[in-house]
């Protein structure tokens, strides 16, 4: 998948965070990227901090985008909010804990 190098600084920022110190976004996450060999499942647990491949069992948000979107957001070329707006990224679940985690980026 293209997108595997903006996965891996998803894995290394959410492995730098202190577990014990303060954090503003606490929720789990279900990235579906879908890439030109099919849909591509990834847990983003900011509770427990561990991203890993797969569904999750009861994500608080629900975010579908396409491959190269989600490059374009990971290596900031586009703005999560202006991806958004031009409807290149939908989200179901806890609009406010995925405001808060657009406003973390």
């Amino acid at each position: 998948m293209k997108c595997d190098a903006v996965i891996e600084k998803i894995k290394a920022r959410v492995a730098s965070i202190d577990p014990n110190g303060p954090r503003k976004v606490l929720g789990v996450f279900q990235l579906n990227i879908t890439a030109a060999d099919g849909v591509h499942e990834i847990v983003v647990d900011l509770k427990n901090l561990k991203v890993s491949e797969g569904k999750a069992s009861s994500p608080d948000v629900v975010i579908n985008l396409k491959d190269e979107d989600f490059i374009a957001i990971g290596t900031k070329q586009i703005p999560v909010k202006d991806a958004v707006a031009q409807g290149k990224v939908s989200m179901t679940g806890d609009q406010n804990l995925f405001q808060a985690l657009v406003d973390a980026i």
